[in-house]
């Protein structure tokens, strides 16, 4: 499997970030010639998936950009799964166990990113809640097959700043953690075409719990100070 022509599920692609994700996927096949995506936007309901990728390539063709050599496709989250080389988890953790059960099969043997935060609102500001593993990505890990790759990434990012596919140029720290050297090095690969991240290695899977909290962090310190689609950059 190489970064240059994959069939990618995001899963939950329906909401904002998975919207956003849909987007810049699809935009590789513009920026980088070798790229060849297909992109596959999974939810509860087919029709509400269908529609949505209806939605993503019309919004490409009103950004000005030239959709012939983009496919956006919806389905199911079981099928979505089943045709893809690479799954994008956008859902809430509430919501994993359920959703993992029902793909378990379609996932044997691929990879599988967790841009997932496990947290809740304590009053005004927003609280981080790990589960007992330690993190999403290593909870998420303990459900799926041991042959399944599991990749934590894409937090901490606005999903306002994804979705902006034509002001939002801006590069924001993404950081990456595996225990799968090679799917680490194919998921950076993948977030370095997509225009508006920078990937960095953040090692081994047991390190996305800090990845993850920054998300909560971010989301109040915007609240309370007045500012809008904090991202991280690292210097």
């Amino acid at each position: 499997m190489n970064s240059e022509k994959l069939k990618i599920a995001v899963l939950g692609g329906t909401g904002n970030i998975g919207e956003g994700l849909v987007l810049r996927l699809a935009l590789q096949n513009l920026m980088d010639e070798g790229v060849k995506n297909e992109i596959i936007i999974g939810s509860r309901s087919s029709e509400a998936a269908e529609e949505a990728a209806k939605e993503a390539l019309g919004e490409l063709e009103n950004c000005g950009f030239d959709t012939t050599e983009i496919r956006i496709t919806g389905n199911s989250n079981l099928e979505a799964a089943k045709a893809a080389d690479l799954i994008v988890l956008t859902i809430r953790f509430d919501n994993v166990p359920s959703l993992l059960e029902e793909i378990r099969k379609a996932i044997e043997g691929k990879i599988l990113i967790s841009p997932v935060v496990p947290m809740a609102k304590a009053g005004p500001i927003f609280e981080y809640r790990p589960p007992a593993e330690g993190s999403a990505a290593q909870a998420i890990k303990e459900m799926t097959p041991e042959s399944t790759k599991v990749v934590a990434a894409f937090h901490n990012i606005a999903a306002r700043k994804l979705k902006d596919i034509v002001k939002c140029k801006a590069v924001n720290d993404s950081v990456i953690c595996s225990d799968d050297e090679e799917a680490k090095k194919l998921v950076i690969e993948l977030t370095r075409h997509m225009g508006c991240l920078k990937p960095l290695d953040g090692g081994p899977l047991k390190n996305a719990n800090t990845i993850e909290s920054l998300t909560p962090l971010l989301i109040n310190l915007a609240k309370l100070n007045g500012m809008k689609d904090l991202g991280v950059n690292f210097s």
